[in-house]
């Protein structure tokens, strides 16, 4: 008798759901800005998959698809230099209110390429992408959405996210500090002047990376790989794990310390620093 109430409740709370979803009110608009006079880009995304893309002129566009409950819960506003996109779920709706089916709404930020915007993203679940656009700072705050960058240029971006995953390919930034709970960091064919990734439980993968100034990467339980373009020939370099478990294949490295858990050294001058440093996980440079 107790199955068949859980049964007959969990049948009722889809059935409210499914009404609830039908009450939405579909939106599909596009607004356009000038690109004068804005200096900052915010977006507050709680759901919705979200795409950042260079336009095909000197304006900005925004594109928003999806449902909602009400109109408040999608918002674009122009203020005093910036510009700000807000979709929000409101968390104080019951279970069978929160219920939705389909596919997440969507929104498409266009930004002139060349443009020094400074964007701020709070993203919640909703996949995101940013494409072929270059900014002065990126502020990302991210939950559990996965995010992906391409062809992207920064002067400095500040990365953190709880468990979504972190892919970063053909970038380039002079400062950048990358943090995460439980995800997962790629970082391919990217120009780094300093850099700072760290991650409690997720692994780290850079590979092709180009010379840099500073790169320093530390992880709680993950592995980490590091693979160089061209082999540094002016660094000093910290490599170490609590597993035992560090490879380290660099040319002309020459070792103070070289055992299976640490590796203390430098290639010639020794003026850029490289620091790697896993609790437990595995880590691989060459």
């Amino acid at each position: 008798m107790n199955m068949k109430r859980i049964l007959l409740a969990g049948i009722l709370v889809i059935a409210f759901g499914i009404c609830g979803c039908g009450n939405k009110e579909k939106i599909d608009s596009n607004e356009e800005f000038s690109a004068e006079g804005i200096s900052e880009i915010v977006l507050d995304i709680s759901s919705w998959n979200l795409k950042v893309m260079a336009s095909s002129d000197d304006k900005v566009h925004i594109a928003c698809e999806g449902k909602v409950e009400d109109d408040r819960d999608m918002q674009v506003v122009q203020k005093d230099g910036k510009l700000m996109v807000q979709q929000d779920d409101d968390t104080d709706k019951n279970l069978a209110e929160q219920f939705s089916f389909g596919e997440a709404g969507k929104i498409i930020l266009y930004i002139p390429k060349d443009n020094a915007f400074s964007l701020a993203i709070n993203n919640g679940s909703g996949e995101m992408e940013l494409e072929a656009v270059s900014i002065s700072t990126l502020s990302l705050n991210n939950q559990s959405g996965y995010v992906t960058m391409s062809d992207f240029i920064a002067e400095s971006a500040k990365i953190k996210s709880l468990s979504g995953d972190i892919k970063i390919t053909d970038a380039s930034c002079t400062d950048s500090n990358i943090n995460t709970e439980s995800a997962y960091v790629t970082m391919k064919n990217t120009v780094i002047g300093k850099a700072a990734v760290s991650t409690e439980s997720g692994e780290v993968n850079i590979s092709n990376i180009n010379s840099y100034d500073s790169l320093s990467v530390e992880t709680g339980s993950g592995d980490i790989s590091l693979t160089h373009e061209a082999m540094p020939d002016n660094l000093s370099c910290h490599i170490s794990s609590g597993s035992d478990d560090v490879t380290v294949q660099l040319k002309n490295a020459e070792f103070s310390t070289d055992t299976d858990g640490c590796k203390d050294g430098s290639i010639g001058k020794g003026e850029n620093s490289l620091s790697i440093m896993s609790n437990s996980g595995t880590v691989i440079v060459k």
